[in-house]
């Protein structure tokens, strides 16, 4: 079945429940919110933040460790390791792939990170048919640091996420001409 980022994007708002979260899409690092782009980032209510990178693809899973956020993360610069300037304002990071990447996931994903799967079931009965989906943890993400971002950075967060709405309702719009 096949099975696309926006699927898994909104089973992660879903089980995070974007209505108590600030649940933000693609954010690059150009927008200074994060030294790398991450495919989802969640931050509660609290101020701490799980980030999702999600891969539909074996090869596109195999290419992410080719980024520069997972090369040299023993260096240090300006006193912090590389993988404190990219993952430092992170408590948790997840990477978030289809039923059929599972072990695959397993294999080549770091220990530190944790695994979300997503599975998407057809069903049919009685002439019908009906599509159901799970999303679950299959390995949970070690601690990763106690960075609790402040109100400042989660109003701009809050904004970037909110930007995305006028060209999002404006395509629909324009899809229901």
């Amino acid at each position: 079945m096949n099975i696309k980022t926006i699927d898994i994007e909104l089973a992660i708002m879903k089980a995070f429940d974007f209505r108590n979260n600030i649940i933000v899409p693609n954010i690059t690092d150009m927008t200074n919110v994060l030294a790398f782009e991450t495919d989802m980032i969640v931050v509660r209510k609290t101020g701490y933040a799980t980030g999702f990178e999600i891969k539909i693809s074996k090869s596109d899973l195999k290419a992410e460790f080719k980024k520069r956020q997972h090369n040299d993360s023993d260096s240090f610069h300006l006193g912090k390791s590389n993988f404190e300037k990219y993952y430092g304002k992170f408590k948790y990071f997840y990477f978030a792939v289809p039923s059929d990447l599972k072990e695959y996931a397993l294999e080549i994903v770091p220990q530190k990170f944790g695994i979300y799967v997503y599975e998407k079931k057809l069903y049919k009965k009685f002439g019908g048919e009906w599509e159901s989906s799970l999303f679950y943890e299959v390995r949970k993400a070690n601690f990763l640091f106690n960075y609790k971002w402040s109100g400042k950075e989660m109003y701009e967060l809050a904004r970037l996420g909110a930007m995305r709405i006028y060209p999002l309702k404006t395509k629909i719009k324009n899809l229901t001409k």
